[in-house]
Order: C-alpha cells, then sequence, then structure tokens
C-alpha cells in the first residue's frame, strides 16, 4: 500500500465512518447480545417458574395423601378407645374388620395395623392376625410409648417380610383408665410416590424428590432405590426469610460444572419437603432454535452496514488522494520548524542529517552547512553511538507508524572543540510520503548535572554534620549524666546524712528544730530525685551498664508510674552491645515515642515490644489512642523527623501507622551490626 493510501485511510472524514460503522455494529452486537441474554432469562426465569408451581402442587397433593391416611388412622384410633373398642382384644377378629374397613379404597398406603403394648404386631391388614412382628425398636412405637405425640411420622425404613422402603403413621391406644395400650399405624410404601410421579407428564427433563424432616430422601423421580433414606446434598434452611411469599425456597446448584435450578416446597401440616430440579441445559432446550433466526438477521443486517461504509468511504478516496500532497507537505514544514530552545537533528533513512537548526549549531559547534548529508553520530561521543544505533535500528525494523511514540535517552554528545556533555534526547519518527524521518531533540544537560552532583555532595557532608552532631550530643549528654549523678548526687547524699547527724544531736525540746531539719530533709529527698530524673532523661547510666533491656525496663516502668497509663513489655534476651550506637539509637526512639504518648494519644494502654528479627533488631510501640491523619504536615513535626534522623543514622527503617480512633504504631528496624 503506497504512502498516500495509508494515509487516506486515517484521513478524519474516513475515521468518522469507519467509527460511525464500528459504533453501529456494536450497538447491533449489543442490542443482539442483550437480545438474546433477555431471552435466555426468561426462558431460565420460566423453567423456576414451572418448578415453582410444580413443587407447590405436589406438596398439596402430597398432603392430601397423608391427610386420607391420617383420617383412617384417627378412625381405626376412635372406634379402638371407645366403649366397644375397649373390649375388644388387639388380635381378634372384629379389629381385623375394622382395619380393613378403614383402609379400604386407599391405594396410598399398604397396610394398617396395631402393636400391642409390648411392641408385638397382633393384627394387620396385609398379614392377618398375630403375625409374629416385634415393633419396640421402631421411633412410630418407642416415641408413643412414652408420650401422646398426637400422629406420629416415622423415618424409613425397610419392611421386614418384602424389604419395601416404608415410613409409618401412628396414633397411641390407651385403655379405660388411660394406661398404655398399643399403637395403631398404616404404612405408607415409598414406592406409592414414585408410581405417581412417574403418571406425571414432566418434560424438559425435570426431577422429583420427597424428603423427610431428618433430610433423607424418601421417594424420587427418576427412581433411584439406592439413594433412599440417604441424606440429600444442598438442602436450604428453611425460614420465612429464605423462602419467596408462597413459602418455596429456590436454590441454584452446580453439578459437574453445570446450573441446576431447584424449587423446595415443604408439605402442608406434614414433616416433608417436595424438591422439583430442572438442569439449565433442559431448561434451555427451546432457546437455540429462537436464537439461531435473530442471530442470522443481525448478520444480515451487518453485512449491509459494513457494505454500505465501504461505498462511502470509496467516495471519499479519489478527494482524499487529491489533497493528500498539499497536506503532505504543510506536515512536513511544521516538522520542520525550528526550536529556539533545544536542538533539533532530523536524519533520513540513511541515517543523514537533512535538519540541523541554529540551537544545534550552537550547542555542538558545527555549522549547518557542515552538518547536512552527514551521520549524525558523528556528533555523538564514542560511547554513545552503539546506543544510538540500536534505538535507530529499533525504529527502523518495528513498522512503527508515523504517530509511534517516542522514545527516550540520555547520551554524551560531543562539542566541535572536543568536549564531551551529557544531553537528554528524545527520539521521535515521522512519515512523509512513504519515507521515514527521525526526528531528534537533544538538551544539555551539563548545568543540570553540576547542580546536582553538588546538590549530592551538600547532602553527604550534611548528613555526616549530623551524624557527628548525633554523636557529639549523645557524648555531651552522657558526660553531664555523669557528673551530676558522681559529683552532685554524692555531695546532696552527703549533706542529707550530715542533716541527719545534726538532727539527731538538736535538743528535745526544741520541737521547732525538729521541724525545721525534718522540712529540709524533704527538700533534699526531693533535690536528689530530681537530680536522678535528669540524669536518665539526659543519659540513663543503666544503658550503658546493664544494657538495652534493663535501660527499657526502667523507662517504661517510670513511664507508667508517671502517666498511669497500662504498659505491656515484651524483650528478648538478645540486646545490642552496650553503649553502642544502635543501642542509644533505639533507646532515643522509644523515649520520644512515649514522649509523644503521653502528649498527644490520650492512651489507656502501651505495648512495647522489642526482638532480634534475623539480622536487624526490631522495636514496635502501639497505643490504643486517638490517632491521627498520616499527611505530610503531621509528619513533619520535629519529633518523628528527630526519629526518623537517629533510623536513618544507623542505617535502619522507620514505619508508622495511625488512623483516627484506631491507635498508632511505631515499627522500627535497626541493624545488628555484625
Amino acid at each position: 500500500m503506497s504512502g498516500l493510501l495509508r494515509k487516506f485511510w486515517i484521513e478524519p472524514p474516513v475515521r468518522a465512518v469507519m467509527l460511525l460503522t464500528a459504533l453501529m455494529l456494536a450497538v447491533l452486537a449489543g442490542g443482539t447480545a442483550f437480545l438474546l441474554y433477555d431471552m435466555r432469562q426468561r426462558e431460565i426465569e420460566y423453567a423456576r417458574s414451572e418448578i415453582s408451581t410444580l413443587s407447590r402442587i405436589l406438596a398439596e397433593q402430597t398432603a392430601r395423601t397423608l391427610d386420607g391416611v391420617a383420617m383412617a388412622l384417627r378412625g381405626a384410633q376412635d372406634r379402638l378407645s371407645d366403649s366397644i373398642g375397649l373390649q375388644l382384644e388387639l388380635d381378634s377378629f372384629p379389629v381385623q374388620a375394622l382395619l380393613k374397613a378403614r383402609a379400604e379404597g386407599l391405594p396410598q398406603f399398604s397396610s394398617m395395623f396395631v402393636v400391642n403394648a409390648s411392641g408385638v404386631v397382633m393384627n394387620s391388614t396385609l398379614l392377618g392376625t398375630r403375625p409374629g412382628f416385634n415393633e419396640a425398636d421402631r421411633d412410630y412405637f418407642a416415641t408413643l410409648v412414652r408420650r401422646d405425640e398426637g400422629l406420629f411420622v416415622s423415618q424409613m425404613y425397610r419392611r421386614r417380610f418384602d424389604g419395601e422402603w416404608t415410613f409409618y403413621l401412628s396414633a397411641r391406644l390407651v385403655d379405660a383408665g388411660g394406661n398404655f395400650r398399643g399403637v395403631v399405624a398404616s404404612a405408607v410404601v415409598a414406592n406409592y410416590f414414585e408410581s405417581f410421579y412417574r403418571r406425571l407428564d414432566l418434560r424438559f427433563g425435570k426431577q422429583i424428590q420427597l424428603i423427610n424432616a431428618r433430610g433423607n430422601l424418601v421417594a424420587s423421580f427418576p427412581s433411584d432405590m439406592d439413594k433412599v433414606d440417604q441424606p440429600v446434598q444442598g438442602l436450604p434452611r428453611l425460614t420465612a426469610k429464605a423462602a419467596d411469599p408462597t413459602g418455596t425456597i429456590h436454590v441454584t446448584e452446580t453439578l459437574a460444572g453445570e446450573n441446576r435450578f431447584v424449587a423446595y416446597h415443604p408439605v402442608p401440616r406434614y414433616p416433608f419437603l417436595i424438591g422439583v430440579a430442572v438442569d439449565q441445559d433442559s431448561a434451555l432446550v427451546s432457546w437455540p432454535m429462537t436464537a439461531r433466526p435473530i442471530v442470522a438477521g443481525a448478520g444480515i443486517v451487518a453485512l449491509l452496514l459494513l457494505a454500505a461504509s465501504c461505498g462511502v468511504v470509496w467516495s471519499m478516496r479519489r478527494r482524499a488522494l487529491m489533497a493528500s500532497a498539499l497536506q503532505d507537505s504543510e506536515e512536513r514544514l511544521r516538522e520542520m520548524v525550528e526550536s529556539v530552545m533545544d536542538a533539533i537533528v532530523t536524519i533520513d533513512e540513511d541515517l543523514s542529517v537533512v535538519l540541523y537548526n541554529r540551537a544545534a549549531e550552537h550547542m555542538f559547534g558545527v555549522p549547518a552547512d557542515e552538518a547536512l548529508g552527514k551521520p549524525f553520530d558523528r556528533l555523538l561521543a564514542a560511547e554513545s553511538r552503539g546506543a544510538y544505533h540500536a534505538i535507530v535500528g529499533r525504529r527502523r525494523n518495528s513498522g512503527e507508524t508515523r504517530n509511534a511514540r517516542r522514545g527516550r535517552a540520555e547520551l554524551t554528545a560531543r562539542h566541535a572543540d572536543g568536549r564531551e556533555f551529557p544531553a537528554d534526547t528524545t527520539f521521535s519518527s515521522t512519515e512523509i510520503q512513504g519515507r521515514r524521518f527521525l526526528t531528534v531533540v537533544l538538551r544539555d544537560l551539563t548545568e543540570r548535572k553540576r547542580i546536582e552532583t553538588h546538590l549530592r555532595e551538600t547532602n553527604r557532608q550534611l548528613q555526616e554534620l549530623s551524624t557527628a552532631l548525633q554523636r557529639v550530643r549523645e557524648d555531651e549528654r552522657a558526660g553531664i549524666a555523669r557528673e551530676m549523678h558522681d559529683e552532685l548526687g554524692q555531695r546532696l547524699t552527703a549533706i542529707k546524712l550530715e542533716l541527719s547527724w545534726l538532727g539527731g544531736r538538736l535538743p528535745g525540746e526544741r520541737a521547732d528544730l525538729q521541724d525545721k531539719v525534718g522540712v529540709i530533709k524533704e527538700q533534699l529527698n526531693q533535690t536528689i530525685a530530681s537530680v536522678r530524673r535528669i540524669t536518665y532523661e539526659l543519659r540513663p547510666l543503666i544503658l550503658d551498664d546493664l544494657g538495652l533491656r534493663a535501660a527499657i525496663s526502667w523507662l517504661t516502668g517510670d513511664f507508667s508510674k508517671r502517666t498511669g497509663i497500662e504498659l505491656v513489655l515484651d524483650l528478648d534476651d538478645d540486646e545490642p552491645e552496650r553503649g553502642s550506637a544502635e543501642a542509644t539509637t533505639l533507646f532515643r526512639v522509644l523515649q520520644e515515642s512515649l514522649t509523644n504518648v503521653t502528649k498527644y494519644a490520650q492512651a489507656s494502654t502501651v505495648w512495647v515490644a522489642f526482638h532480634r528479627d534475623g539480622d536487624d533488631w526490631r522495636l514496635t510501640v502501639r497505643d490504643d489512642g486517638v490517632g491521627f491523619v498520616l499527611d505530610a504536615a503531621s509528619q513533619a513535626g520535629f519529633g518523628l523527623l528527630g526519629m526518623r534522623e537517629r533510623i536513618r543514622l544507623v542505617q535502619g527503617t522507620f514505619a508508622i501507622h495511625s488512623t483516627p480512633g484506631d491507635g498508632t504504631t511505631i515499627d522500627v528496624t535497626v541493624p545488628t551490626g555484625q
């Protein structure tokens, strides 16, 4: 494709047509996708509505089925509890006739039977009198022995004589004195519900489960006898908040990577749950048939849009090509405008200079007539020519367009007098009428480098001065503290002893002198305490004599005693060398941190932890105070700056974390110096 033709494809009118076409295609694609998605969601909602309705209908049908069993069972209970029934033996023929009369015409249960007070089956509509089974271990009998539960629904059992899965509805029988006489029960075979489910016209892969109060499967469709009386996975909690207004709970399960929708509805008046499920593929079985015509129609419309856009673009081509030459000329003129601030050099594909402004003449000391047509790398120092050729080679071989991003590098240029100087160099490529040009913009960095070097040296000197001042300050503090402790402290103690000696020799009748001596001694005690406090604040001798752990214990104990703030200590046995810079730095940081807690934190508890962490000493101070917002202003205080500077001088790290209302934590690490 020629340069003019490539230029034509990025003309604003062409871009506008292409963007409009792309926008229309995007809207068409988005609308089609939204329509298909909406149809898909409607299909899913319809399927969920169907299983919800089916679960509700099946729950009501199951309740009516069990109502028939319950009515027959209560009728038999009433007849066996009236004056005539109480006179009948449970294994008598009249009792069997009564049971058969009550069970007649009710296909939902397989038998009705009575059990005596010992748990032995005495009469059954299916097995006759005295079949010989003992049911004392079954819950429908054992529960009613202890108390009257009304109508009791049992768990699942395999029937002893035929192995059928069965659950029982039972009611308590009592004699005229109210004593337990036995149980009348009805056996409901799970297969009855499965045969009922098979008769339903279930489409779209629906599945049905009847679940008892223990969460175990009673019956299902399709039938799966191996899972009967096994826990059903994924059962929801039946709460009013989880259910919809009809009492149905909807659950979406994922099995083998596919979604499955389940609607659970409780059976009214009975401890059962009906679950109706449908997998997503079955719910969407009709969706592809509806989606195909829509996708085909959208594709036809997209093709028509593309054809119309191509026609419009083709009609614009001739006019764009005619205007291209003039536009290229103007663009080249704009690219060649000289800059009065920076040196601008343009090179062609042969790496020869084709543009060389006055600033470049001044920077390199080479006139334009000597530079034009010559390789540009002759203006660079030898060590920078390799980097220059690498940059130019990447731009020549990468196929970048003329709107490619700019590259930037720092190269060393060479003046005509042989002087070399650093230059900030920016490279940008341009295509004009199919030819590629590379524009190089250079800025002399000599002055900036000189200033940077001066600043680095000044900072180094300031850091050395700061280190020396800190060392001198600590030495002076240590000297003053030791002089006060050794000289002033001992002299005050001696005065106190002499005063005590003098007070002991005063006449007993001079009570006024005795009181005056006591006052003077109290003032001496306060003075000694003040001298000791000032001494330890200047430089605690315990830090040099006993080490950092002892100094931390003394400082935190004194802090807690003075402020009333609870202080929790966590100290390692290991510690820095006594009197070392590391020990002094950590002690001063802790001292400043506790001072800040006293002034600002309003804390009730402070935690101080000191450990060795690998090759570092780690000190953490945390409080439960008011905290503050960490910003530039809050971190510019002299206390925090002083701590940061101390840590920096020993090549450590300093971190502070604080949130208003959530306390403040200062975390410091210092190298062990090993």
